[in-house]
């Protein structure tokens, strides 16, 4: 006979009693997260090691604190390491649409954008005051005066010549005239318009020969117009490089260090050189930047600032959590400016991302989220293979925009990626993409429970206490904690074990703190828990009220008391959202002279899962090995969910499915005030199966509000006793003696439960024990073989 399991075998019970502390303010902090050495260990290794590829992906499922441990640890170790370089843009003077890149040290970007400011600033006031000066304006005046000579010299000649022949030449803005000069002065065009045609022929065509022999005139003044030109750049380039040689020199000296400075420092004086207009700002200037024709002055100067891309704000190395991985957030981005004549773009414009930002230090990332947003994730794996961060726009990198645009030199990349993601994902990358094993060579496996001792549940209780004044909660006391405990062992479904999915534990304290307040106690109870774990309850069950409703009402069939024969409540569990519930399912089966084929009507319609269609097709392979081991099968069966309407799958009814057709064959009722769960394999043992406690409750629940019979039960695999974690309100049931949770670890132990008649031994000969179940089936089965045999029906 099975005995029901008594009350104390239900729940994992923690009283105050066990626990060595009144209240939490006892207790110490918790420094790490419980449970998880084996990832810290991981992590720590990942973080240490240096080596290409030794990324870290951290797995889990959401709500372990992955989140938490990674920051706190980093921000620890990185407090321990050098704190980054700064790193610079500026402009490239050899190709203005690749800005260069300078690394400074920690701090120095700052001051070197500074000093630049400044140097700049200087350079415009030393320039503009060289050029202002009297020295220069009277070897400006001598340079104009004498060039004015020559062309007035050279002029004069030609202009005498023309006169000996009446002819007058005028240099105009628009070139050279020649006018006929008749009677000592020169005529209008009225008045040649009025003279006789063969003197204005003999006018054009003195004036024609005299134009051929002025062919070199304009050359001639133009090459001295050039000549004059270059004396004055060479003027304005001998003034500008004494007003600039001592700032760029107390510059470079300051800056003799970084060689990259210095380089940059000496392409920075020779372009102001050749750019001394953009100091030298004129009204005509002016003019021309009000109408929008030209840049300003401002925009002008733009080539010679620094673009501090990156700068170490803090002692250490950067730790950057990236919530957002968009190919912009993470690789950075180069904005595009808008002027009134045309757009364009310069290299103040480049903005880092968090590949820069988190350079020399480490990157968080969610994998889901990169994985999820076009263009990161394969930005980030050529980021890390070429250890350089390349900024470029999505539109390059793609290859969707030809135009012209900045390419700022790729910075030298070392930094440590940290994705946080779920196994799924982790498994899958490691299937689909070769570069992921290459580039993230660590794994970190954070455990969802851990073993239940003494030593743990004090840990777990100082946990608790460490979460609660994080969140500034009211301390609780010893009892409030032992039902915590209990509470966690439920939700990692082992009364050997506790939970650590913080944010669960997280949420429930917060509600618990609630409801303290609402009673104005100083501390958390059990009883504030209690209401907040059933306020939880009533928020979601709202599915699990109607499906109850429909089953009290007739419109679902669940029979709890009585016997039939081919039927039988199976027990499954429903998860919606969050919350999960048990709910009783009537499976029926039918049998009739056949071929040995059990029809599950569930795949038939497709409507049963792969799961599911194992455990049915081992129930045939059972009975042929246990009942008809010489002779074929000569029945067939249908077995069915009945009012099942959705997708059904998992092997956790396949002991009910063999229970209700041994009772089809045997033709013995099935208490139907027994409710049972439970895998079956080959050999007729009972397997585990999940949910336990919800398909225990769920039938509880049915059976209660139609009024308890001390009849009413559940079997369950004796291998989830350890699973056990009750409502308080099923195990005083289960103490008084109005329910019953029997065990089993085979089918017949079931078959003797549900049927009420012994089940029967196997003897020496074969056969079975007289008037049992065995042999009751074993008759059936060789009647079934004697009607096919002498040919009763036709296959």
């Amino acid at each position: 006979m099975i005995k029901p399991l008594t009350a104390d075998q239900l729940r994992p019970l923690c009283t105050a009693a066990t626990l060595p502390f009144k209240t939490t303010a006892e207790l110490e902090e918790l420094p790490e997260i419980l449970g998880q050495d084996r990832a810290f260990q991981a992590i720590e290794f990942a973080i240490n090691v240096e080596h290409r590829g030794f990324n870290l992906y951290v797995m889990g499922s959401s709500g372990l604190g992955k989140h938490g441990l990674i920051r706190k640890y980093l921000n620890r170790v990185a407090e321990e390491k050098d704190t980054p370089a700064d790193w610079c843009y500026v402009h490239n003077f050899e190709e203005d649409y690749k800005p260069r890149a300078l690394k400074l040290a920690c701090g120095q970007g700052r001051t070197f954008k500074k000093d630049m400011s400044n140097l700049l600033e200087d350079l415009n006031k030393s320039i503009n005051a060289a050029f202002e000066a009297a020295e220069y304006q009277e070897q400006i005046q001598t340079i104009e005066k004498s060039f004015q000579n020559k062309q007035a010299s050279l002029l004069e000649k030609h202009a005498e010549e023309a006169r000996k022949q009446n002819i007058n030449l005028a240099n105009t803005p628009s070139g050279f005239m020649l006018t006929p000069i008749i009677d000592g002065r020169n005529i209008t065009e009225e008045e040649y318009e009025e003279l006789p045609e063969e003197v204005k022929d003999s006018i054009e065509e003195q004036i024609d020969k005299f134009q051929d022999g002025l062919e070199y005139l304009a050359p001639e003044m133009s090459r001295q117009r050039r000549e004059h030109n270059i004396r004055i750049k060479k003027l304005n380039r001998k003034v500008a490089l004494f007003a600039t040689s001592n700032l760029i020199k107390d510059a470079k000296k300051k800056y003799k260090h970084l060689p990259q400075v210095v380089n940059y420092l000496k392409g920075l004086q020779e372009d102001i050189l050749h750019h001394l207009d953009a100091f030298t700002e004129t009204e005509d200037d002016n003019a021309e930047n009000e109408s929008g024709q030209a840049p300003t002055k401002t925009e002008s100067l733009q080539r010679y600032q620094v673009n501090l891309i990156v700068e170490s704000k803090s002692k250490g190395a950067p730790v950057v959590y990236l919530d957002n991985p968009t190919y912009q957030n993470l690789i950075g981005r180069i904005e595009y400016e808008n002027r009134s004549t045309n757009p364009g773009n310069n290299f103040t414009l480049i903005k880092p991302g968090a590949l820069l930002q988190a350079n020399g230090g480490y990157l968080v990332l969610d994998a889901h989220k990169i994985l999820s947003t076009p263009h990161s994730w394969d930005a980030l794996k050529r980021s890390m293979y070429a250890k350089k961060a390349k900024i470029e726009n999505l539109e390059q990198a793609v290859g969707g925009d030809n135009s012209v645009t900045l390419e700022p030199e790729p910075i030298p990349l070392k930094v440590k990626v940290i994705l946080l993601g779920d196994r799924n994902t982790y498994y899958t990358l490691h299937e689909i993409d070769p570069d992921f094993p290459e580039l993230f060579k660590v794994e970190a496996d954070f455990e969802e429970e851990i073993n239940r001792t003494e030593e743990s549940t004090l840990k777990y209780a100082r946990l608790i206490a460490s979460r609660a004044r994080k969140f500034e909660l009211k301390d609780l006391n010893a009892a409030a904690i032992a039902r915590l405990i209990e509470f966690s062992s439920r939700l990692a479904n082992d009364a050997q074990r506790l939970s650590t999915r913080l944010r669960t534990i997280d949420d429930l304290l917060i509600e618990t703190h609630y409801f303290a307040q609402q009673s104005n106690s100083e501390l958390i109870k059990a009883e504030h828990v209690q209401e907040a774990i059933d306020a939880q309850i009533e928020r979601t069950c709202r599915i699990q009220g109607l499906i109850q409703s429909d089953i009290q009402r007739g419109t679902l069939m669940i029979r709890t008391e009585g016997e039939v024969v081919g039927e039988i409540n199976g027990l499954s569990v429903f998860e919606i959202g969050k919350y999960g519930f048990g709910q009783p399912s009537r499976i029926s089966a039918s049998v009739h002279l056949g071929d040995g084929r059990i029809i599950n009507i569930e795949r038939e319609v497709d409507l049963s899962g792969s799961i599911h269609d194992k455990g049915v097709l081992i129930l045939s392979a059972l009975l042929a090995s246990h009942y008809t081991q010489n002779t074929p099968l000569s029945f067939s069966a249908s077995i069915t969910f009945e009012q099942s309407y959705g997708l059904i799958d998992g092997d956790s009814a396949s002991v009910a499915e063999l229970c209700v057709l041994i009772s089809a064959l045997t033709e013995i009722p099935i208490q139907q005030g027994l409710a049972i769960t439970g895998s079956l394999n080959q050999q007729g043992f009972v397997q585990a199966i999940g949910g336990v406690n919800e398909k225990i409750e769920g039938f509880f629940d049915i059976c209660n509000q139609r009024k308890l019979t001390k009849n009413q039960g559940c079997i369950i695999p004796t291998v989830n006793v350890k699973n056990l974690s009750l409502r308080q309100d099923v195990v005083d049931a289960i103490d008084q003696g109005k329910f019953n949770i029997y065990p089993v670890e085979n089918f017949q132990q079931a078959l003797g439960l549900l049927m009420k008649m012994p089940v029967g031994e196997k003897l020496a000969d074969g056969s079975y024990e007289k008037n049992s179940i065995n042999d009751r089936l074993v008759k059936r089965l060789c009647q079934f073989a004697k009607d096919r045999k002498a040919g009763q029906i036709i296959l």
